[in-house]
């Protein structure tokens, strides 16, 4: 039966369909900046666009959700809802944060060895960085057991215009410095 002249009809905006969804299944904001699933949604579609403005190779936007801020629980099930309704040119790329597919950029640091991505953890594999014209001077890199023990390590200095390491799944964890970026070769 359609409504009447006289009758309002509300029609639902993107937001409140998420929010909706969010509620009808339960789903929580860990973080309590965001009252609703559709601010933190909008938060993270609003940020992946100012890292996509930047326009650095070294920093690409899917980056910034895999080692900032990796969505968790109820996080997760919100931009998987989310991000299609609310910012849909954002999909492929949260989808592939959230699937493990995204590239793994890997700074300064250590990184803890796991299949699941992370801030502060790493996929095994073989990792590729390179210097430049400068080449690469000062990196150190280190694989690490469980327990600590080095496996293999190296101090680059001097001209050297790319190291390539291979990471193991049994190794615990990872440490690079100044070696500028890692990315895992395809």
């Amino acid at each position: 039966m359609a409504p009447s002249p006289t009758e309002e009809v509300h029609i639902e905006s993107p937001q409140e369909r998420v929010d909706a969804g969010a509620e009808a299944e339960g789903w929580t904001m860990p973080d309590q900046a965001y009252e609703t699933a559709s601010d933190y949604v909008d938060d993270v579609c609003e940020t992946l666009d100012l890292y996509e403005e930047r326009d650095d190779p070294d920093a690409p936007p899917s980056s910034w959700l895999t080692r900032a801020n990796p969505p968790e629980g109820d996080e997760k099930l919100a931009l998987r809802a989310g991000v299609p309704v609310l910012c849909p040119r954002w999909e492929k790329t949260v989808l592939e944060v959230l699937d493990g597919k995204a590239e793994q950029l890997l700074l300064g640091g250590s990184y803890e060895v796991s299949s699941e991505v992370g801030a502060r953890s790493v996929r095994p594999g073989t990792y590729r960085t390179t210097g430049g014209e400068e080449g690469l001077s000062d990196c150190y890199w280190e694989r690490s057991t469980p327990d600590g023990q080095i496996i293999d390590n190296q101090f680059v200095s001097g001209d050297a215009k790319s190291i390539e390491v291979t990471i193991e799944a049994s190794d615990g964890s990872f440490t690079t410095r100044d070696c500028g970026v890692w990315r895992q070769v395809k």
